[in-house]
Formats: C-alpha cells, structure tokens, sequence
C-alpha cells in the first residue's frame, strides 16, 4: 500500500478528471454492484473493457493501475487460497479474483482521478440526504477528510521510519517471529506518538480560528452536475440492468 496508488492524485487535464467526486463514487457503487453480481467470463470481459476505457480517457498511464494492482498480490494469492480450501472450484476462485481486481482497479481510477477534498466533498454530499433523520453529516464528512489527508502521510512517516530502522541493521524479512514482532512494535509505536503529534497541532490550529463541529460550514467547491456526468451515471445504470437481466432473469 505504501508503494501504490493510495490517495496518490494524477493531476492531468482529463474528462473523468472534470467529473464530479459524487457522479464518480456514484458510479463506482454502481461498478461494485456490477462485479459481484457478475458470475461469468464473459461478464467479467464487459466490465474490463468499461473499465480499461474509462482509464484511457482518465489520461493516466496504465501501469500504475497494474501496480495498484500488484501490490496487493500477496492477499489476491489469500483469497484464492482461502477459496480453494473451502471447496470452491478453480473457475469461481478465477471470478472472485476478477471482481477483486476490477474493484481495486476502479477505486485507483476513483483516487487518482480526484482530490482528497473533492472526496470529502462527495462523500458529505452522498450523505446528505441522512441529515433528514439526524444523522451529524458535517461531522462525518469532516472526519472522511481527516482521515483521508491522514492516511498517505502515515504511509510516509511509516516509509521514512522502515528507511531509518533498516540502516540501523534491522531486518524485517528475516529472523525469528519474536524478532518480526519486535520490529512489527519499532513502527507502529513511532507512527502512533507521530500521528497524536499531528492531531494535537491540527486541534491547535483549529482551537485558534474558533471552529465548531457544532456550526454550519460551506464549501468553495459546491458538486455541480454537468451532460458528461448524467453520461457516465446513465451508462453504468445501463450496464446493470443488462447484468441484472443476465445473471437475475436468464
């Protein structure tokens, strides 16, 4: 994860880059949806070329989808372990892996093509709705944008400590289980005194400008539907009825 495309922005001049960040989770919803109900070859070929399409037009090179990818290799082979143990056949471990990758593939297109902001703001808008039943939407579309600026800098910190521990002769891939542990304790207990660092001074920097999680706030940046938007949201509800009719209704 630290070595993929988690919350790693492609800024480029596409047309999914100009999409809104809620026509986008909307549609990539949508695309799960698709992929676990799909249970056949052929499914599976249709939402690959949707997908490989879609990551043309995001103008992002292809091999940072496939090392996306790639870096999860190790729990792909877990699943497909974990299938094969149970009982299940080879052909439905083969389309469990598929869903698994077209998902992974679709949420980097997801991340690469938008902002941690426009994330948030995407997902405070998808929730919008909730607020009618009390839910504190503000409160959790606050908490969605901490943690996504939080995670890749704690992928950081966690590289730079790995960095450090091993020039001091720590070896994480060999030794013992009890040495793995020890150096298992070396990076989580740094990077949990660094994180409550980072947290104390965000709370600070706040406490200053007076901020409420109690008060209403607006966003610059409001979601905006535009034709291309109703395109793309049109053709992924197209493309799950005809899934729905071929895997419900055949």
């Amino acid at each position: 994860m630290r070595n993929g495309s988690f919350s790693r922005y492609y800024n480029t001049n596409s047309i999914v880059h100009m999409i809104n960040p809620l026509c986008k989770i909307l549609a990539m919803l949508i695309f799960v949806v698709m992929s676990m109900v799909g249970s056949c070859v052929r499914v599976m070929c249709g939402l690959s070329i949707i997908l490989f399409f879609l990551m043309v037009l995001s103008l992002v090179p292809l091999k940072k989808y496939l090392s996306s990818v790639y870096s999860m290799k190790f729990l792909l082979l877990v699943i497909f372990f974990i299938n094969i143990l149970f009982g299940v056949s080879i052909y439905n471990s083969f389309i469990m892996l598929c869903r698994v990758c077209l998902v992974l593939m679709y949420f980097s297109l997801l991340l690469y093509t938008t902002t941690t902001n426009e994330l948030a703001l995407g997902f405070s808008s998808l929730l919008r709705p909730l607020g009618i039943f009390g839910f504190p939407v503000s409160k959790v579309s606050m908490a969605i944008a901490f943690s996504l600026n939080f995670i890749p800098i704690l992928f950081m910190e966690s590289g730079k400590i790995i960095k450090s521990q091993t020039s001091r002769g720590f070896n994480y891939r060999d030794g013992s289980f009890k040495d793995r542990i020890n150096g298992f304790n070396s990076v989580v207990i740094p990077m949990f005194v660094l994180s409550m660092k980072r947290a104390d001074s965000i709370s600070d920097a706040m406490e200053v400008k007076q901020f409420s999680f109690n008060s209403n706030r607006s966003s610059i940046k409001g979601v905006r539907w535009h034709l291309s938007d109703f395109y793309m949201i049109g053709c992924h509800l197209l493309v799950l009825v005809f899934v729905l009719i071929k895997e419900v209704v055949l």
